[in-house]
């Protein structure tokens, strides 16, 4: 391991020195070094809690690290692609230890990152279910949906809670119904389209 890897994990440990924040899960001259860190990012005035496990082999920093992100706030579709964005911007970065450099990159980033996410996210789940067998018919046989409509498209508003998984609710009642719309900011939405459903 290059004296560049080391020193720049006894920089990590030092920035992130709360309980639980760093932790060193391996090292060895052969598959290098593996650590983790648990970070807090903003966005829409909430936290959400992040863990990223850092590959560094023995030839960082001329080989990027392999990294790893996981959360129980986000989506895996979510995690996966804030992974991607981050192997690719250590890939365009030069030779030279970078790991603080993304820590700081996605706390930046973060927020414009996970909407971007949440839109293919919405697009792909709307075209998967025309296209793909994620149903049952009547007999027990897997079906496209063919009976889904998109009641409207509209940009998401500045009070809506963005959603980062599906869920399905049993209702009682209308006042439970309208009582989920209002919790995610929607209540407009429901005023506008659901009694005419009804």
């Amino acid at each position: 391991m290059s004296k560049e890897a080391f020193d720049e994990m006894s920089v990590l440990s030092a920035i992130y020195c709360e309980k639980g924040e760093f932790e060193l899960l391996e090292e060895s001259p052969e598959r290098g070094i593996v650590y983790r860190i648990h970070t807090l990012t903003e966005r829409d005035n909430e936290k959400t809690p992040l863990g990223l496990i850092f590959h560094i082999s023995p030839n960082y920093p001329h080989t990027p690290p392999d990294i790893s992100i996981s959360s129980c706030h986000l989506s895996r579709k979510e995690c996966h692609d804030l992974r991607q964005q981050l192997l690719d911007t250590a890939r365009s970065l030069p030779p030279e230890p970078m790991i603080h450099g993304l820590m700081l990159w996605l706390q930046e980033n973060f927020s414009d990152l996970i909407k971007t996410s949440s839109c293919h996210s919405a697009e792909e789940y709307t075209h998967r279910q025309k296209t793909v067998k994620v149903d049952v018919d009547s007999s027990g046989k897997r079906c496209k949906e063919k009976m889904m409509s998109v009641l409207c498209e509209i940009p998401q508003l500045e009070e809506t809670r963005m959603l980062s998984t599906f869920e399905v609710k049993d209702v009682l009642s209308l006042d439970d119904l309208k009582s989920e719309f209002d919790l995610v900011g929607l209540t407009e939405l429901y005023d506008q389209f659901v009694p005419s459903l009804i």
